[in-house]
């Protein structure tokens, strides 16, 4: 947790009066355009449009019969990689060392580590953050809202 903190701090300089200027320079340099040419060698992969309210890239990833979300975050290198479904839920998340990964999604996650890039847990995710956000309240920030996206409510609750 501690690592995560001091990213973060470095990252917006202030918990309680973050500064979001890093946002607009991240997103003219494009941090992940290497990793992301080196998953299009064996995957079909199309950038979603940032919204307002994110601090990651965004991405829906093909490949064989099937869907992932791929968000890696602006503020460090993590990410988040979900099976998509109707309904997302936290066993949905896909990370290094869970037991039942398809061949496909090992090589995505090796590709991934190799990178640098750290997979989220919704475990992780949910760890509380003293931060001032926009959109959620201050008692419910948590990690995924200061690495990802400030919406209230993270995906796996929708």
């Amino acid at each position: 947790m501690q690592n995560y903190r001091q990213i973060i701090c470095s990252t917006y300089k202030s918990l309680e009066q973050p500064d979001f200027s890093f946002v607009k320079r991240a997103f003219g340099s494009r941090p992940y355009d290497p990793i992301i040419k080196r998953l299009r060698d064996f995957a079909v992969i199309e950038e979603l449009v940032e919204a307002e309210d994110d601090v990651c890239f965004s991405y829906l990833v093909r490949g064989q019969s099937a869907l992932w979300r791929l968000d890696l975050s602006i503020v460090g290198p993590f990410g988040i990689f979900v099976r998509v479904k109707a309904r997302v839920t936290g066993d949905d998340f896909l990370y290094q060392g869970r037991v039942d990964l398809t061949g496909f999604e090992v090589k995505l996650l090796d590709k991934l580590r190799g990178a640098g890039i750290k997979l989220m847990t919704t475990e992780e995710l949910n760890v509380e953050m003293p931060m001032t956000l926009y959109n959620t309240d201050r008692h419910k920030v948590r990690l995924y809202q200061a690495l990802f996206s400030d919406r209230e409510l993270p995906p796996w609750e929708v």
